[in-house]
């Protein structure tokens, strides 16, 4: 008896890993896709200013390699570089807390 409830459990705690790590995923999917919208709107910004990718390394401290690295979306950028990248361009990010969309 104690068995069947050893194995019961153990099949429980796969199935709750397994929700958590969808769960988890589905989170760094939706960062992954706000991050790429962001970071397009900051290009487009940076092109419409007619700065290159060097002018923005020299103007943000970052590695141009690092800037180009950020525009094509190779990494989930942290705010603090999308932030450095804004005030460049003299833009700002906001975050903000909302409901969420059901």
């Amino acid at each position: 008896m104690l068995e069947i409830n050893r194995t019961d459990y153990e099949r429980e705690k796969e199935a709750r890993e397994r929700r958590l790590k969808a769960y988890a995923d589905e989170i760094q999917n939706q960062v992954r896709d706000k991050s790429r919208e962001i970071v397009k709107e900051l290009e487009e910004e940076r092109h419409k200013q007619e700065l290159t990718q060097a002018d923005m390394a020299e103007l943000t401290g970052m590695m141009a390699s690092n800037i180009a690295r950020l525009e094509n979306g190779s990494r989930v950028p942290t705010f603090l570089v999308l932030q450095k990248y804004a005030v460049a361009l003299g833009k700002q990010i906001e975050i903000k807390l909302c409901d969420c969309e059901e």
